[in-house]
């Protein structure tokens, strides 16, 4: 594994219908595919659309921090 000096950090947001954790593994899965050398995230927000009186939709907010190469 490759030490970084440098790291950045984006913000992103992901959702499922299971529960909010689901969601920020969601976040993190999808941004895993177009960013590389994730080393963490930092959960920022919870929120959820609610229909019927009925959570039908969790969204985390995650800031996923990534090594920058030189």
């Amino acid at each position: 594994m490759a030490h970084h000096d440098v790291a950045k950090i984006i913000e992103i947001v992901g959702s499922s219908k299971e529960g909010w954790a689901q969601a920020a593994d969601a976040a993190v899965r999808t941004a895993s595919k177009s960013v590389k050398n994730i080393t963490g995230v930092q959960v920022g927000g919870m929120t959820a659309q609610v229909n019927s009186g009925k959570i039908s939709m969790y969204k985390t907010t995650v800031k996923i921090a990534f090594g920058v190469d030189d």
